[in-house]
């Protein structure tokens, strides 16, 4: 039988995947860092190992991992989180230990697609273009960006390069001190023009840039700045024929999102680039048995040769993560409103199946264990979900 291990078993996509793997018939292995990730519980999956953080300790992670695949015998890995990363630095040692498919583009491509600047650049020519974005990596170029760029005509959105749920992102401020951003060369940072509009993100799954399901949503509801909890499907041609494109001018393998923003006169603009799985993987759970067991052989198989699966996005229903939407104190201004309740009872919970309950009732276990890790390191909640996973740009070496 063939073995699948699924990386970033704390997300609900690594649940979703672990589910539809299952489901079509592979024997589901998962692993992570953390100590109860929610994929753990379901029923679907047949072992967890729990790896040393990549961050921290790269080479026991991936001497840890490696030992996984041969005791397992794995035939295929599917990374859901940042450790996409450490997976794709070490494809070669991997492949020379334990031949086997990774589902992630090589190293190169996914740190052009991670560095938000670097992404910008990519795109200038396609169809679909980023906003002007200026990269400032020290303090002259900073100074060179406030005489030339910074004034009150336009503006601008600051963020690191390398950076996740919108975390110190610095939204059209009067005003800009170098020591806000501490710009570097290990540490850059992105100006890019501000645009106001309607947001929209995608989710996409490629196989060597064949495109294998795709859907479109619309955050409706995030946890501070960046993270989103609840997904309303939007059908937006633009932004599949934007993704087409990426996928044949770089072959990309694996999963990927996009943040886009349509401006009042409908121009879309692509923001930036996720090289992982997003919360759009949810909406797969609403096809047909046949067509999600036809995207796990797509993933897995490479003679698959499968077209594109149809996600009619104005058919299905939102989708959120029900105990944030109720639990967030960002969410709780919005209680007195009709609209809200309205949104809440037409969506799906994300994490919820009735055949695979228990991921639903213990989501508190795996929400505790990230509060403790935010409480003994002095940092936020989202800062800890990513904390030992997360790449920013930094070498990566295994020896």
């Amino acid at each position: 039988m063939h073995n699948v291990l699924i990386l970033g078993a704390r997300s609900p996509a690594g649940l979703t995947w672990a589910r539809m793997m299952a489901k079509a018939g592979y024997r589901v292995h998962i692993a992570e860092s953390l100590g109860y990730p929610l994929g753990r519980f379901s029923k679907y999956t047949c072992t967890y190992t729990r790896l040393p953080p990549p961050k921290q300790q790269s080479k026991q992670w991936l001497e840890q991992l490696i030992q996984l695949l041969l005791r397992e015998k794995i035939d295929t890995v599917i990374p859901n989180c940042e450790e996409v990363f450490y997976l794709a630095s070490a494809d070669a040692l991997i492949q020379q230990a334990h031949p086997c498919q990774l589902f992630t583009s090589a190293m190169s491509l996914l740190t052009q697609l991670h560095h938000k600047g670097f992404f910008a650049q990519l795109t200038q020519n396609w169809p679909v273009t980023a906003p002007e974005t200026i990269l400032l990596t020290n303090q002259a170029e900073f100074t060179a960006f406030k005489q030339q760029k910074f004034s009150a005509d336009k503006q601008w959105v600051f963020k690191p390069a390398y950076s996740r749920f919108a975390t110190r992102t610095l939204l059209c401020p009067k005003a800009i001190e170098y020591s806000q951003l501490q710009a570097n060369p290990q540490q850059p940072w992105v100006a890019q023009q501000y645009i106001d509009g309607q947001e929209y993100c995608s989710y996409s799954i490629l196989r060597h840039g064949q495109l294998v399901a795709h859907s479109c949503y619309h955050p409706k509801y995030r946890v501070g700045q960046g993270a989103g909890i609840y997904f309303a499907p939007v059908q937006q041609i633009k932004i599949r024929q934007f993704v087409e494109h990426f996928a044949a001018q770089t072959h990309y393998h694996g999963q990927v999102g996009f943040d886009f923003i349509e401006d009042s006169a409908g121009r879309i603009y692509v923001l930036e680039c996720n090289p992982r799985a997003t919360s759009g993987i949810h909406f797969l759970e609403q096809l047909s048995q046949t067509a999600q067991t036809a995207i796990a052989h797509a993933v897995v198989q490479a003679d698959a040769g499968l077209p594109a699966t149809q996600l009619e996005m104005d058919l299905l229903q939102p989708a959120m993560h029900n105990l944030v939407m109720l639990f967030t104190p960002q969410t709780w201004r919005f209680f007195t409103q009709k609209t809200f309740w309205h949104d809440y009872h037409r969506a799906r919970d994300a994490v919820w199946q009735r055949q695979d309950m228990l991921p639903y009732l213990i989501q508190l276990i795996p929400t505790a264990e990230i509060v403790f890790r935010a409480m003994s390191l002095h940092i936020d909640f989202l800062a800890a979900t990513t904390v030992d996973i997360e790449w920013d740009g930094a070498p990566l070496t295994f020896y």
